[in-house]
């Protein structure tokens, strides 16, 4: 069984390489390995309609609604303006701004590239304006957005959940103490780098973003920012005070996202909802295609009894935990070079959840762990995302960002190292709030 899996996997792999769509290469991959098995195609449809027919991947449309709304520059505007009157006199304050800013709005959409694309166009010009260098500016705000995907809410986190049936709340704040400590390394990076330059505290940060200065400016910039502010607090609070499902808590957001984006910063206008529901529509569609061509390769590997003879195999090898998770991160960081975060996650997952079981690994320790490693893939080349939305903000050569994101990406890389080995980082905050959840 394990041969065919080999084979399978290099089918996979080959098709990718040749440029087939991830769908349709694990649907092709998928079918074939069931229908040798004496599946029909009947079957198989039923299956795949009925893991479709599932609550939370309802939440997936809504949330990349939401995503979609919020691109406009309005509330990403009215972040950056407030966080640079936090961090006035700062040193290195006005890009310790943009990484709060960034920070929040990631909160607010739950997608990367978003983040990058809303806060890089406008952090990106003003912090070279004001003399930081590019690379270290386009390496900042790269590195920076890839909190979208940690902090929640978190569409990668979501497909996660689904896939490997993990309470999407507790995965949801299980992000929230590594994505805090990710952007206080980012910021530390930043502090360190202003002082090696013996950079003066800038009398006001808030000047350098065009605002009005002293308590006066900082109150009007406050108000400004409280709708925008507000809206994780709303969706999240919903969520964990018991009022609102994880769906419903997607639709609220994407409610929220409409309202303040066309009646209060007024990045989009009416007629340019369809449009905007368009995008959402084609990005939902092809997130689903994904998934299911990926539950149907699960439901191979689970049928097949692929599943048992992994276990079976770490379990004769001794693997400790420690050095499954070292194993599974080396080759989640090769993985990210080549393959983008959805396709990581549906390939692997299936295959590592038994052994997780067998080793007792927490499930929503992994996806974290997972999960940051798919940040690091959008950095790393040749496939980083946020490495071409960067360079084509500032029409740089890719080189450039690539060589402004190495000090962040060595930070990041110790971070990981940190959760992956001392899980309460992980557990602990989810635990509290919801209780000890089995492995």
């Amino acid at each position: 069984m394990i041969a065919e899996a080999a084979l399978g996997l290099v089918g996979l792999f080959a098709l990718l390489v040749i440029g087939v769509p991830i769908f349709v290469a694990l649907a092709a991959v998928a079918c074939v390995l069931l229908l040798l098995e004496g599946n029909s195609i009947a079957g198989l449809g039923q299956h795949l309609l009925d893991h479709l027919n599932s609550p939370t991947l309802m939440a997936i449309p809504f949330f990349v609604m939401a995503a979609m709304f919020m691109k406009g520059g309005g509330i990403a505007q009215s972040l950056f303006d407030w966080a640079a009157l936090a961090f006035r006199g700062v040193r290195g304050g006005l890009p310790i701004a943009a990484v709060a800013a960034t920070a929040i709005f990631a909160a607010i959409n739950g997608s990367s590239v978003a983040t990058a694309l809303a806060m890089g166009t406008m952090a990106v010009p003003l912090l070279v304006s004001k003399g930081y260098s590019r690379p270290f500016v386009l390496g900042l705000t790269g590195t920076a957005a890839t909190l979208g995907i940690l902090i929640p809410p978190s569409l990668p986190l979501v497909v996660y959940g689904l896939i490997s049936e993990t309470s999407v709340p507790r995965l949801f704040l299980a992000g929230v103490v590594p994505g805090l400590l990710q952007a206080m390394l980012i910021i530390g990076i930043i502090v360190v780098r202003a002082r090696s330059q013996h950079r003066p505290p800038a009398p006001s940060a808030a000047n350098d973003a065009g605002d009005e200065p002293g308590d006066a400016g900082f109150a009007i910039t406050t108000v400004r920012a409280v709708p925008a502010l507000s809206v994780p607090f709303v969706v999240l609070g919903g969520i964990y005070g018991g009022f609102v499902t994880i769906t419903e808590a997607a639709a609220l957001s994407a409610v929220l996202a409409l309202a303040v984006t066309l009646f209060i910063y007024r990045g989009a206008t009416v007629r340019e909802l369809p449009r905007l529901m368009g995008q959402s529509i084609e990005s939902t569609g092809s997130v689903i295609l994904i998934v299911g061509s990926a539950l149907l390769l699960s439901h191979w590997i689970t049928r097949s009894g692929l599943a048992a003879d992994l276990v079976a195999l770490v379990v004769e090898l001794g693997l400790p935990a420690w050095l499954f998770l070292l194993i599974m991160n080396l080759t989640l960081i090769l993985l990210g070079m080549i393959l983008e975060g959805y396709s990581i996650t549906l390939i692997t997952v299936p295959l590592t959840l038994p052994i997780l079981a067998a080793l007792e690994i927490s499930r929503v320790h992994y996806g974290v762990v997972l999960i940051m490693n798919i940040e690091l893939a959008m950095l790393t080349p040749p496939i980083g995302l946020n490495l071409f939305v960067m360079a084509g903000i500032a029409k740089a050569p890719v080189a450039e960002v690539i060589r402004g994101t190495l000090p962040f990406l060595v930070g990041m890389i110790g971070l990981l190292m940190l959760v992956t080995f001392y899980s309460p980082i992980v557990t602990f905050l989810p635990d509290l709030i919801l209780g000890p959840a089995a492995f």
